[in-house]
This record gives C-alpha cells, structure tokens and sequence, in this order.
C-alpha cells in the first residue's frame, strides 16, 4: 500500500510490470491538433504525437503546464477532433467520429477531472449527477440505475446518504472518490486521469493513488495518467511518455525510463524530481530554467535545443528522427544513444 510518507519519496513499494502478452487497445499514429489564435497564427497543441497504451497497462504523460497534455487526452476522447493522423480503439478507428458512434464510444472511455470541486454542478444534488449519465445512455429503469450507482459508491468507499447532498458539501477526498464512481458508472474499459490527485493534501492523495490501483486490477481498466507527480508516475505507471511543445519526446518503460533517460528534457525532470524530494517543496517543473517556447512560434530543428544544456549545430537546424512507439525505449534526441 502507498501511504502518504512513501508519496514524499522516490522509491518503490509495489514495482508494476507491463502486461504480457501486449496488446494494444489505444494507437495513436500521427496524431496532429493545432488550433487558430488569430491574425493568421496557429497554436500547435499536438503535433505528430504516436503512441500504443496495451490492454490493461498504466501509462504515464507527464511534461510541462501547456506542453499538450490536457489537449492530447481531449483529442483522444474525441472532445475536439484531430486534425490528421489516426486514433484506432479497440481495433475501430475512431477519428472524427459521431452521432451515434460516438456515443457508443463514450460507454467504453471515461475521463477523471482534475478538480472534483468542478466536475458537479453546484445547484444539482450529487444523486441526480450518477442517474443523469447512465439515464443519458438508455438506462431507463430507475432500479436498474439506483443498484448500479450503489454498486459503484462501494467499490470507492462511499456510502449512499452522499447522494442527497451537494458538492459544496463534502470533502474534496469525498469529491474525487465520487468522479471516479461516475467515471465507471458506464463500466468503461479505458479511463484518462487528469491530475487525479493535485488538488488533495498526501494522506488524500495516498487514498485515492491505493483506489486507482484497486480498481485498475479488479475492473481490468486501462489507464492513461496525466501527472506533473514522477513519484506518482513512478508508483503507478508501467510506462511512461514525455511530452514537451506537443511532441512525445521519451517513452520508455517505467524503470527504465526513471533509471537511463535518454532525452536531456527527461534528465531535467527526474533531477527536479530529487530537488523537490529534498527541500520538500511541492512543484517539480520550477526547477527547469528558463520558459518554454510559445506554441505559436516552436524552435526549428530539435524543439529543446533552446534550453538544452547539450545543444550542438545540428539540434538547431534539424528534427530528430521520431521512432514508432513499438520500439521498447526511444527518445527524439539526435543524441540519445550517446
């Protein structure tokens, strides 16, 4: 069990292995988001990003505020639709689908918000919030509802006199173990967590970090964490992708990733991740120097070279070669293998 003094440390207490045999159930190959800011500018939030996550795996997105991440889980869940490349689920491509595809779609991939305070409206009692989504996908016998719901409020700890209150009205902890009970009221396959624990102290987020894994092995969900937390991702994740300026710029095995990162980017952030460990402060990304560069305008040539300690002539001037994600361990870095 995680507990809260083993979040503030970069160790270990339950290794995860990557699923044998591999299977993927999500492929993205290509996959391109940018979205206009005016006066003939174009913001390029995803561009070019492929990746495979296998059934029953965890894998972890982490990177700085802005790089794409929040905007790659949207695209994927087809909340915004890509501007080209393929996004392939379960063996169906599912790019700009709708209509009644989509809604087929949304039974099998949920979503865990970030806020719990957010993701309920505060005029609407938090019962009337579980009934309304499975009522939405023809669930229309209130029984059937009702026993559903139960059932899922005890799979996350909770007892069922929480329904009759408003969000106002309980604890953040309370919140979040709630998103997730409606986040599995559809019995979805595949879930993205946005940050699922940033907005709870460590004995919450411990809680919370222990249900995920509880729920992950005994549902058979496939996760993708969005973390700026390496020892959250480290915990819980059997791999791990690096994200900067809408780019994959790592994906690794966890251990592997954690233990011979190949990306100066990636050396960045496991370093900042110690730092953080040891003066005990609560963000990570601060400890990278210098801010990244504007979406609208990225850098030619390598996207880090202009805070890159290592940067030669040639991370100037041209792109790295991008590698399939079926490739164990890649990084975009014309020096990775050094």
């Amino acid at each position: 069990m995680i507990t809260p003094a083993s979040i503030q440390a970069v160790e270990v207490s339950q290794p995860r292995q990557r699923p044998r045999p591999y299977e993927p159930l999500l492929t993205l190959d290509g996959v391109v988001k940018h979205f206009p800011a005016g006066r003939g500018k174009t913001v390029h939030s995803v561009d070019g990003v492929s990746l495979e996550v296998g059934k029953g795996e965890v894998l972890g997105l982490v990177g700085e505020s802005g790089c794409g991440k929040s905007t790659l889980a949207r695209t994927i869940l087809q909340a915004v639709t890509a501007d080209s490349g393929h996004i392939t689920f379960d063996g169906q491509k599912i790019s700009g689908i709708k209509g009644r595809e989509l809604k087929a779609l949304r039974r099998s991939m949920q979503f865990v918000f970030q806020d719990p305070y957010g993701a309920f409206d505060p005029k609407m009692r938090l019962g009337a919030s579980l009934h309304s989504p499975l009522r939405h996908h023809g669930m229309k016998d209130q029984a059937e509802r009702t026993a559903r719901i139960a059932e899922m409020l005890a799979r996350v700890g909770l007892e069922d006199d929480i329904l009759d209150r408003y969000a106002r009205e309980c604890s953040g902890g309370q919140l979040q173990r709630l998103v997730i009970a409606r986040a599995l009221l559809l019995k979805p396959k595949f879930l993205i967590c946005d940050e699922p624990t940033s907005a709870l102290d460590a004995s919450i987020r411990a809680q919370i970090l222990n249900l995920l894994v509880e729920l992950k092995d005994q549902l058979d969900l496939t996760l993708v964490l969005i973390s700026h937390d390496l020892r959250v991702v480290r915990y819980l994740c059997d791999r791990v992708a690096v994200m900067y300026l809408g780019q994959i710029v790592e994906e690794a095995p966890r251990e592997e990733l954690f233990t011979n990162p190949r990306h100066p980017y990636t050396r960045v952030l496991l370093a900042a991740s110690l730092a953080e460990e040891q003066q005990g402060t609560d963000t990570i990304i601060t400890r990278l120097k210098g801010e990244p560069p504007s979406p609208i305008d990225p850098p030619s040539g390598c996207r880090f070279h202009p805070r890159c300690p290592l940067a030669q002539d040639i991370c100037r001037t041209t792109v790295p070669p991008v590698a399939w994600p079926g490739d164990d361990h890649y990084a975009t870095c014309h020096f990775s293998d050094q």
